[in-house]
């Protein structure tokens, strides 16, 4: 397995590439650019609101369970469940929540922590975060993907193990 990477000069260039490529029937392909590529929407805002919302409740629940049910004490006589005072602890037990899931879900999502990677080794990536668009191939036919690439505009192509 080797991974070819080609690097481009702009965005459209990657783009009419990387179709082309899928085209071509290349299916392991990464992309690395100094801003996102495509129009894809991070799944990663729905998981902090849904997280919030969750925690929220299980906080407002929690404080209800206890001073209702579990340990319920009558002081001054007021009532069990007095809703005003448990919000402001079921928002921060949301945002507690929010934000640590937040966190654990932007590592997960953009596979973090991940020190290094065969792919790092290709001099074409030294400038992918400034100024160029590379794709990467993984492959078992080097030579088809590193053809494919020079065809399509390419600026640098390089060759590194998988």
């Amino acid at each position: 397995m080797r991974i070819v990477v080609g690097a481009f000069a702009d965005k459209a260039a990657m783009q009419t590439a990387l179709a082309r490529l899928r085209e071509a029937g290349f299916n392991a392909i990464e992309t690395y650019t100094p801003s996102p590529p495509g129009e894809g929407h991070s799944p990663l805002p729905l998981v902090i609101l849904v997280a919030g919302l969750v925690g929220a409740a299980l906080g407002f629940w929690w404080q209800t369970h206890e001073t209702g049910q579990a340990y319920p004490l009558d002081i001054g006589g007021r009532a069990h469940f007095s809703w005003p005072a448990y919000v402001p602890i079921a928002f921060e037990i949301g945002v507690l929540f929010a934000i640590t899931a937040g966190v654990v879900g932007f590592f997960l999502i953009n596979r973090m922590p991940q020190l290094w990677a065969p792919v790092d080794e290709a001099p074409a990536l030294r400038r992918a975060t400034s100024d160029r668009w590379c794709i990467a191939i993984h492959t078992e036919a080097p030579d088809q993907a590193r053809h494919a690439l020079w065809r399509f505009a390419a600026l640098q192509v390089d060759e590194v193990p998988a």
